[in-house]
């Protein structure tokens, strides 16, 4: 009877193993499944929704189809060793056993085995199961919406106060908005998200019931700049709350438009606060590079919350940018998902989906050699033309290297502005130089060196 054990053991095992190989199509089905429910429940002219829901349909079928077609390829295969046996052994199909103590031991691991994860180093740091959670998550704005609106009930039942005082962080990538982000939220008033919200941002506190992080594991982010993350890091992640009320309409091809919210949309921004904060004793704060493509119509809602912007020298940051556009092109190649993360959260700053902002004055930048100098240099010269375009009490700026050498000077202002009272921890001066390498155009050097000496005065 061992080499009839032998054959379920092989026949289960082959069915399984198909399975895995095709694993993909499952993973397909469940996202096609949400999305067909995130169609359904979206507010919009019924024409038009029919029309979505139709092809979301139209891709569920065809999933579902696939499975079918690889559970029978699967099973004919699989069937290959037993029709052997009963051919060999001369055994009737119907008398063969299936239901014995070691039958249903050796079907049980065959079909065990062969999801056993392979000796292989996974080229992504998250796994399959993880990177299908995120696109569920993440992918499906109107489910996001929901879900918030939930959590917005909820929150208002504590009687929390929309407070205007809030402090965004920001600054054109590479600037220091990280460390100083991580300077402020050491100060206990402060409270942010952290990656331990991710993947459902919009319902923190939903996903908090489920999702409880203990480990305090710190390791260094993918930008290889010496800050090390854990889940309980704070990080940018409130630039998904807009992508989901813009609908992403200020996403466009080659850049990132400047937009004006809506009075509704301040509202829920304030009301996403709050589900963030659940204390009146606590001042939102937040990083937010791409927080300029609405500040001003946000200042028209609100004069009492503080912005801060950081710079620094043209062409250091310029040489910093350019590196980090080449070493996520190529993480972005490597793993594909990482593409997908910085999609999701809005970080269009470097890597393959690279996308400027295009202000209401400004031209948009049509150089497609992202790997010269000049193009970030550009891209540095738009960006703070339009900073000097902003003048408010409660805005402040920041030089880089200033707050590099005395750090608790900048975090004074800022906490000053707040009217928060308490004392301050100790903050290290540290030095970040940068040499540039690449060539660059003296005449665009020149034109950022006049904005920085205006950004500086």
């Amino acid at each position: 009877m061992i080499i009839y054990y032998s054959v379920l053991f092989i026949s289960f095992f082959l069915i399984a193993l198909i399975i895995r190989i095709y694993r993909s199509v499952f993973y397909t089905l469940a996202e096609n499944s949400v999305a067909l429910v995130n169609e359904l429940i979206t507010d919009i002219d019924i024409d038009i929704k029919i029309k979505k829901v139709q092809k979301s349909t139209n891709k569920l079928v065809l999933s579902l189809l696939k499975i079918l077609l690889i559970i029978v390829l699967a099973f004919a295969i699989g069937s290959i060793p037993v029709i052997i046996w009963c051919l060999v052994s001369q055994t009737d199909y119907y008398n063969l056993d299936f239901s014995s103590f070691y039958s249903i031991l050796f079907i049980s691991l065959g079909a065990t085995i062969a999801f056993i994860p392979f000796r292989k180093k996974n080229k992504s740091s998250y796994s399959e199961l993880s990177q299908l959670l995120h696109r569920i998550a993440l992918d499906n704005y109107n489910i996001a919406n929901r879900l918030f609106r939930k959590e917005t009930k909820k929150i208002k039942r504590k009687n929390l106060e929309k407070k205007q005082d809030f402090v965004i962080i920001s600054g054109l990538a590479r600037a220091g908005t990280t460390s100083l982000m991580n300077d402020l939220s050491k100060i206990d008033e402060f409270i942010s998200l952290t990656y331990a919200n991710m993947p459902f941002l919009m319902c923190p506190n939903l996903w908090a019931k489920f999702y409880k992080p203990k480990t305090k594991k710190l390791k260094e982010r993918s930008h290889k700049d010496g800050i090390m993350i854990g889940l309980n890091s704070n990080e940018a992640l409130e630039e998904y709350f807009f992508k989901v009320k813009a609908n992403d309409f200020y996403i466009k091809d080659l850049h990132l438009s400047e937009y004006k919210i809506s009075q509704e949309d301040y509202n829920d921004y304030l009301n996403y606060q709050s589900i963030i904060k659940q204390d009146n004793r606590k001042i939102y704060l937040a990083k937010n590079n791409n927080f300029l493509l609405r500040y001003k119509s946000v200042r028209e809602f609100n004069d009492d919350f503080i912005m801060v912007i950081l710079y620094r020298n043209p062409l250091t940051h310029a040489t910093s940018l350019l590196e980090k556009h080449r070493d996520y092109k190529k993480l972005q190649e490597k793993d594909p998902f990482v593409l997908e993360y910085m999609n999701w959260l809005g970080h269009h700053e470097f890597g393959l989906n690279q996308k400027s902002f295009l202000f209401s004055d400004s031209e948009e930048n049509k150089n497609d050699d992202k790997e010269i100098m000049d193009f970030w240099l550009k891209i540095w010269i738009d960006y703070y033309r339009y900073v000097l375009t902003i003048s408010h009490p409660n805005t402040i700026l920041i030089n880089y290297d200033l707050y590099c050498k005395n750090p608790k000077e900048a975090i004074e202002t800022i906490v000053k502005k707040t009217g928060i009272t308490t004392d301050l921890p100790d903050y290290k001066s540290f030095n970040n130089t940068r040499k540039a390498e690449d060539k660059f155009s003296n005449d665009l050097y020149k034109q950022a060196l006049e904005v920085y000496t205006q950004l500086s005065n």
